[in-house]
């Protein structure tokens, strides 16, 4: 295993800016004066902030790399930046949100919180993560000197246990159903999904066709695994068999932007009730797609950042009930 390092924090004061209609507000608007200069505010004193009204809702927390920036749900309003490095994120029912980083550490902050609350070290570069609805465990997918494996956080506490493969060599993103089994992507011999039943220590290995991309996003949607396919803009639900998958269903989404290659960068989406959450142009727009239906989004949230930005992984924090 390759040693620990801090977690990558950073400081800026980018110009940024969001609104909560479907396209981008006016620069000239009064409401968008005010969020502007609410948001400098900010981020001329440095470090991760929120906005304390933002905390009683639900909140998209959106990573684009080298940093995490946090948007209200549904419209997209940007209400926070954390200053902390991260591509996949994975959140559990209580709110609380995960951030894999490239420091070899794995971040938990609380919903709306601006200070990690746990740092969890899993001996490697962590990479997508999930949790599990029926216990709160953590897993974690890593990328590894030498094999990657996922480790398992027991109730998202340390220490973890590690579980890998002979036939996979390199583990992209990770999902669990509402059963407590784990679903991970990766390659090796060949393209696989791979479920780890809860309770198990072994892989049941399903090879790809070349439908599938590897490393797509794996997510339970309330009735069936599903798969986000980021060079043909769908989602596949799908139905495993001892030995075998089927896809029963399809989603094609209109406008979902991705820079992915055929094998990188990881490109983690998020479903949330009847909405899919995605990128929808090369600028610092989310999309939400009405799911299962797909087509066209049904809102495109205001950019919440100048330029171009790629967006690596989005999640959706609840606000606990109080």
């Amino acid at each position: 295993m390759s040693g620990f390092a801090p977690p990558v924090l950073f400081i800026g004061a980018a110009a940024l800016f969001a609104g909560c209609g479907e396209t981008q507000a006016s620069i000239g608007a009064p409401a968008a004066l005010t969020q502007i200069g609410a948001i400098t505010t900010h981020a001329e004193r440095g470090g991760p902030w929120i906005l304390p009204e933002a905390k009683n809702g639900p909140l998209m927390y959106v990573a684009t790399g080298d940093n995490v920036y946090v948007l209200s749900y549904p419209h997209g309003k940007l209400v926070g930046s954390l200053n902390v490095s991260g591509s996949n994120l994975c959140s559990d029912k209580n709110g609380d949100v995960f951030v894999p980083t490239g420091g070899y550490v794995i971040l938990e902050y609380a919903h709306g919180g601006t200070y990690p609350i746990q740092t969890l070290h899993g001996g490697d570069i962590p990479l997508g993560c999930a949790v599990d609805p029926t216990t709160g465990n953590l897993a974690v997918t890593q990328e590894a000197s030498g094999a990657g494996n996922v480790v398992i956080f027991p109730n998202a506490q340390e220490p973890p246990t590690g579980y890998g493969d002979p036939d996979i060599y390199t583990f992209g993103l990770c999902g669990y159903d509402d059963h407590g089994n784990l679903f991970v992507d990766g390659n090796g011999t060949g393209n696989y999904i791979a479920e780890l039943p809860k309770g198990s220590s072994t892989f049941i290995k399903y090879a790809l066709d070349k439908t599938f991309d590897t490393f797509g996003a794996i997510q339970w949607d309330g009735r069936h695994i599903t798969f986000a396919n980021p060079t043909t803009s769908d989602v596949y639900r799908l139905k495993f068999g001892k030995t075998s998958y089927k896809v029963i269903g399809t989603t094609s989404l209109n406008g979902w932007q991705t820079n992915y290659t055929g094998h990188w960068p990881y490109i983690q989406t998020w479903l949330q009730g009847g909405t899919f959450i995605a990128q929808s142009s090369s600028l610092a727009q989310l999309g939400l797609w009405h799911y299962p239906a797909g087509g066209n989004a049904k809102r495109v949230t205001a950019p919440f950042k100048s330029g171009n930005v790629n967006i690596y992984g989005v999640t959706v924090s609840v606000a606990p009930s109080r």
